[in-house]
């Protein structure tokens, strides 16, 4: 079997090495009267609405630390975990396997080194849009080709978000894919507004003279003469005859319901991307007096956990052994100010349930700041001060 080098607009699936299953126009092409507007994760990329999802999804995992547990002991962290590419940051690579795993549904990875136990040391993500998935209908796994050239099925570390049913499950289904008119309307919505702010063809005032009639050529004169005496940044007396009229003429955004048409693209995406419209800054009621704290348990329990609890699955398998579990530390969202901290430890060391120092180490653990009296100042100072050394008594 043959493989050329795929095109970076040919995004996608391919049948049994033959033309890929996804083919869209190249990327960077401008958009016309007709469309497409979105076309592939790329310029979907380009709706404001659509970046600042996934910079949320990206931007709240990847501030997340990774802990490995065995059942539910903790277990010291191995620099996989820390970082398991040691050329880029830890959440570098956690938020670009987020984006790709949501707009393109899939999330591709390969390991690039393993210890003596065989299992991985190192990995390194992949950009999906060069990936291909190939699958012959009838086989029970699929083959991956990265750049044309074939990848070695077990260090390939693949994560799909839903599935593709017509492609026997070997590949994910991406929120562009799934919601391809939805974008397209969103992105063809702006480009409407944008042509419409241009040219749109509303003069900035309408000049009624007292003439009954009025020839075309002396309409024009006196258009080409008020332009060139008021058409600058000076502001100078206009003298007019008696009976003519100045009205002002105004176009806004609001005049052609392009205002609520963007209140309720923000909405579909929100839904497209099971996020609150809040997250979007969609105006919502009922939310001014919302604290942060359960708006975060909100997105957390009904966004993040699904997309969590797939790349904790598929990584604990790929990159630990047996009876161990990688778990996302969800306290980086769920961490609340030092005040309500302070209160929630009072009350629970009251009760009992937490002893005093539980509830430091709580603290400590999450790195939650107090400040120190003199007091506990002056203990930690005489604590870690050098202890005195033995003076030599001469004899």
């Amino acid at each position: 079997m043959t493989w050329s080098r795929p095109a970076p607009w040919s995004v996608g699936r391919a049948v049994g090495g033959g033309l890929p299953g996804l083919t869209f126009a190249p990327p960077g092409s401008p958009p016309t009267l007709t469309g497409p507007f979105v076309w592939d994760a790329a310029s979907a990329r380009e709706i404001p609405a659509v970046q600042r999802a996934i910079q949320l999804y990206g931007g709240m995992v990847g501030q997340m630390a990774i802990d490995v547990y065995r059942g539910t002991t903790p277990l010291p962290r191995p620099r996989l975990v820390v970082r398991p590419d040691p050329l880029n940051a830890r959440s570098w690579f956690v938020r670009n396997s987020i984006e790709d795993y949501l707009l393109n549904g899939n999330a591709v990875s390969v390991v690039t080194s393993r210890g003596v136990d065989g299992w991985p040391t190192t990995v390194a993500w992949l950009p999906i849009t060069w990936v291909y998935i190939v699958w012959i209908p009838g086989d029970v796994l699929p083959e991956y080709f990265y750049y044309g050239s074939p990848l070695v099925y077990d260090d390939v570390i693949h994560i799909k978000r839903s599935a593709d049913r017509n492609y026997g499950g070997m590949r994910g289904m991406g929120i562009v894919e799934e919601m391809m008119g939805t974008l397209d309307r969103v992105a063809m919505e702006e480009v409407y507004e944008s042509t419409t702010l241009a040219g749109a063809a509303v003069p900035s005032v309408a000049i009624i003279t007292p003439q009954a009639t009025l020839t075309q050529d002396v309409a024009d004169t006196a258009k080409t003469a008020w332009q060139a005496k008021y058409g600058g940044p000076n502001r100078e007396p206009a003298i007019l005859p008696a009976g003519t009229q100045v009205i002002p003429l105004a176009w806004s955004p609001s005049d052609t319901q392009l205002t609520e048409a963007r209140h309720m693209s923000l909405i579909d995406i929100a839904n497209a991307f099971n996020l609150s419209s809040y997250w979007l800054s969609a105006p919502i009621a009922g939310m001014t007096y919302r604290t942060a704290g359960p708006m975060y348990q909100e997105v957390l329990k009904t966004s993040l956990e699904p997309v969590l609890a797939d790349f904790e699955d598929v990584w604990s398998d790929a990159w630990l052994p047996r009876g161990q579990t990688i778990r996302f530390d969800r306290n980086q969202l769920l961490r609340d100010d030092l005040p309500s901290t302070a209160a929630a430890l009072t009350a629970l060391v009251g009760a009992g349930i937490l002893s005093p120092a539980e509830a430091r180490e709580y603290l400590a653990s999450n790195q939650v700041s107090m400040p120190m009296t003199p007091l506990a100042v002056a203990a930690e100072t005489a604590a870690t001060a050098s202890p005195p050394q033995p003076q030599e008594v001469p004899a």
